[in-house]
């Protein structure tokens, strides 16, 4: 699956913050414009997305474990981005009032509003649903992508509001403060890339769900990541996990009443690869999003 920042930082090698910080600023260049032009006018010799996920349905190594999701998933939604006078996908987000989105903050901070529109109510990004028009974004204050990536949340404002009567879209139950543990059963839903390449990004058209857990912040430190405690990670097998085009989208705790418990942040270089997937954790921002949607809605 994807869309993420990517982290240059390996066991046991020492990477100059400065060139982190390039890297990271390169990519997310990438991602929000020279990406989104690439996706909006495939070439007709090109790979087909859909073709290739449904081929590999067998492939043990295939990126986010090849499941095709098929149930409504009410609180979804696709930003996408005008390039060339069409829209692409370039991150996910949830709905979380009757006009807002909780994204990640790297999806829209470098973004106009005029540009950006959300889609809801669809599987595919490509076709079906709602498109409604931002109007404003929030990023957090305290965002920042160096020394490290911190506070990599934002909101975006829609109009007209959702059509939350409608049984395809719906809010996300955000819960309350407690704090998601290690060993927790979670699910990542997203249109991020199908192959582990950041570099070749391939995404599909129909919506992908990942059934994973999470892992404690220690074990992913240690795994080469600096995450601090306003952060969650979540680890899967090789061949498994967040990509380019995830970036902002839920992880969620399944159940009757799913709850939001991670916005996608960032992860490795390569998707996929046996690393964790990092997340905002949403229980640390409660206060926050709250005040923005008051402030808003006001």
């Amino acid at each position: 699956m994807g869309g993420y920042h990517f982290q240059l930082i390996r066991v046991g090698v020492k990477v100059p913050p400065a060139l982190v910080m390039f890297a990271i600023k390169l990519f997310c260049l990438y991602l929000s414009v020279t990406m989104a032009a690439t996706w909006i006018a495939p070439t007709k010799t090109s790979t087909d997305p859909m073709r290739s996920m449904e081929t590999a349905a067998a492939d043990p190594i295939r990126i986010n474990g090849g499941q095709m999701v098929n149930e409504t998933v009410p609180f979804q939604i696709s930003l996408q981005a005008q390039r060339r006078g069409r829209w692409s996908h370039f991150c996910g987000g949830s709905i979380v009032s009757a006009q807002h989105v909780l994204t990640a903050a790297h999806c829209v901070e470098k973004m106009k509003v005029e540009n950006i529109s959300v889609v809801v109510g669809t599987l595919n990004w490509k076709s079906g649903g709602l498109r409604h028009r931002v109007v404003a974004k929030h990023v957090h204050p305290q965002y920042a992508m160096s020394p490290r990536i911190i506070n990599d949340i934002a909101l975006v404002k829609v109009t007209p509001p959702f059509r939350l009567n409608r049984a395809d879209i719906g809010t996300i139950h955000l819960g309350g403060t407690d704090r998601i543990g290690e060993k927790v059963a979670v699910r990542l839903t997203g249109w991020g890339s199908t192959t582990p390449a950041t570099s070749s990004a391939s995404l599909p058209d129909h919506l992908q769900a990942l059934h994973y857990s999470t892992i404690s912040n220690e074990e992913c430190n240690q795994k080469g990541f600096r995450v601090t405690r306003n952060e969650i990670c979540a680890l899967a097998t090789h061949g498994q996990g967040a990509c380019v085009g995830d970036s902002g989208g839920p992880l969620i705790l399944a159940g009757s009443r799913p709850q939001l418990v991670g916005i996608v942040s960032y992860g490795s270089s390569t998707c996929a690869q046996g690393r964790p997937d990092v997340y905002t954790r949403v229980s640390s921002f409660l206060p926050y999003i709250s005040k923005v949607i008051n402030q808003d809605l006001a």
